[in-house]
């Protein structure tokens, strides 16, 4: 066995997700209720689907889904949602490129990088 790495692709989903909530905990409140939105992803992993919300509104990260219907959905592979939140490849491309299916509010989804990329 090697050396481990702290390389992000070995981290998993709800790790991930606990940092994104570190990271909204972390910003303005006002700014992200000014965007505003309930955000679901669905990130799928063979044959499970992991879902976790971000609600702008209430400025807060949850595993599951939300109790109304979400302004956005996201749909993607976990290898594509760790390039998307790692800053590996760019959102837009992963969307045109197929790799992410987006229902929903996509002008206001495009404005979440600050919300959801980690470094």
């Amino acid at each position: 066995m090697g050396a481990s790495h702290s390389d992000q692709p070995n981290q998993s989903k709800a790790d991930v997700v606990a940092k994104i909530r570190s990271r909204v905990e972390s910003v303005d409140p006002n700014k992200a209720r000014e965007l505003g939105g309930v955000f679901l992803f669905n990130i799928i992993k063979g044959t499970s689907v992991y879902s976790w919300t971000l609600d702008l509104n209430k400025v807060t990260v949850y595993e599951g889904e939300p109790d109304e219907d979400p302004d956005t959905t996201f749909t993607l592979n976990e290898h594509y949602f760790k390039q998307l939140v790692f800053g590996k490849e760019d959102p837009r491309v992963i969307m045109q490129a197929g790799r992410c299916s987006v229902t929903g509010d996509i002008m206001r989804a495009m404005k979440l990088e600050p919300y959801i990329k980690l470094e």
